[in-house]
């Protein structure tokens, strides 16, 4: 199998999870949740993985005029949005079976007012 298959699987997975978080009603992930795990995740990854194999236009020495010569020759965006996309998806569903499953008990983490009672 292609790894290219393996990431769409993987993304399209976390995608039909977090959709059927609509017709789904329990205590584990919702929807709204879901969402927002995965975009704070998803802004996280992709600042971790922006610096990886960026060279600076000083280093492949082909500077463009008015430019800053620390400025990435080559930043690969769409391949680094991809990869983050799928980085976050694989997070994101570990995060899905440990809320879903109840594999921590995520009540030990209230903080607040409410925190004494439990």
């Amino acid at each position: 199998m292609s790894w290219r298959i393996v990431q769409i699987a993987l993304v399209a997975l976390a995608a039909a999870l977090w959709i059927a978080q609509l017709f789904v009603r329990n205590d584990g992930v919702g929807f709204v949740s879901g969402l927002v795990v995965y975009l704070i995740a998803w802004w996280t990854v992709l600042f971790t993985i922006l610096p990886r194999g960026v060279q600076g236009q000083y280093e492949t020495g082909e500077i463009v005029e008015g430019s800053e010569p620390g400025a990435p020759a080559d930043p690969r965006l769409k391949e680094k949005a991809w990869l983050t996309t799928v980085v976050t998806a694989a997070f994101w569903l570990v995060y899905f079976v440990v809320v879903e499953f109840a594999l921590i008990d995520l009540g030990g983490f209230m903080l607040g007012p409410n925190a004494a009672r439990g």
